[in-house]
């Protein structure tokens, strides 16, 4: 079975290009004396991040993030997100209760990093890991990405999807490619 994300730290307001939002809706530069509009444009930009991530399977902005499904056969586990920095640990739920593995390496991959472990493991084991996912901080987000997430900010703020086609286009280098349904 495929591992899936469980869940992920929060994205800290400070990471967020809130200044950059701003200047792209061509905002008065005090648009943060208003009440309420840095809040504002900080939902807009969780909201457009978080929609991207699921749409690509890729984390933004590093942070850690917990991985959970079940062991397949062999060492290979492939995750679900990318791009993964390191594995932090990874734990089996046992009947006897959970059992640390010992240390896990990566095969770095832009779509579909893969974690090894370094002991093999039955089949159909409940398996949690814990990673370092995500490009780095905002500068390190590739600028199609910045874009398109700007402006899927910019559209969710205005109540207009019209743009969908410019996102999709901004998106599409980024997709993994899925061939035969696998993947």
């Amino acid at each position: 079975m495929a591992m899936k994300l469980q869940r992920s730290e929060g994205i800290a307001d400070e990471a967020l290009p809130v200044a950059q939002l701003a200047a792209q809706m061509r905002l008065a530069e005090t648009y943060d004396i208003v009440p309420g509009q840095s809040e504002r444009l900080r939902l807009r930009l969780r909201a457009a991040i978080s929609s991207i991530e699921a749409r690509l399977g890729k984390v933004l902005i590093a942070r850690e993030v917990v991985v959970a499904g079940l062991t397949g056969v062999g060492q290979e586990i492939p995750l679900p997100i990318a791009p993964v920095a390191e594995v932090l640990g990874a734990e089996l739920t046992m009947r006897s209760g959970p059992r640390a593995l010992g240390p896990v390496t990566l095969r770095s991959d832009p779509h579909r990093p893969v974690a090894l472990l370094s002991e093999a493991v039955g089949e159909g084991l409940p398996l949690t890991m814990t990673l370092r996912a995500g490009y780095g901080t905002w500068n390190a987000v590739p600028d199609a990405l910045q874009q398109a997430v700007l402006l899927m900010a910019e559209t969710l703020d205005a109540g207009d999807m019209a743009v969908g086609v410019q996102i999709d286009a901004l998106l599409a280098p980024f997709r993994g490619l899925r061939l035969g349904g696998m993947g």
